[in-house]
């Protein structure tokens, strides 16, 4: 089971709040064997009110990046066709809904299943 720390979640709803009405997004670094979030990792990217996009040649090659996470500016934490093709190439995704507080927070593999998550 995935373990991060609540208050990386809680960093995340402020910064889709500041984004807000537009997408958020930023990757996660950890520990992809131990399956442990240790920090968020904001690299440049292009966001609107229905999209966030990122060049992925911004991407860090080595494997401390297991996963990514965005928001969605309406309550929806379903992943949209375009976000499951993204979600693929990392072994966590969150996405984040309106009002972007943690409840609101919904997790998923890379084969777009929820999975469970331990906020410690």
């Amino acid at each position: 089971m995935w373990q991060i720390k609540k208050n990386l979640i809680e960093d995340a709803c402020k910064a889709a709040q500041n984004y807000y009405p537009d997408e958020f997004m930023c990757f996660l670094g950890g520990n992809g064997k131990m399956e442990v979030v240790e920090e968020i990792v904001l690299l440049p990217n292009t966001s609107g009110q229905d999209f966030a996009t990122i060049n992925e040649s911004v991407i860090p090659l080595d494997e401390s990046i297991v996963g990514s996470l965005h928001s969605h500016p309406d309550s929806s934490g379903r992943p949209s066709s375009e976000d499951k093709r993204f979600f693929r190439r990392h072994k966590i995704n969150i996405i984040i809904g309106y009002p972007f507080v943690i409840e609101k927070a919904k997790f998923y593999d890379s084969k777009s299943e929820p999975i469970i998550v331990e906020l410690k």
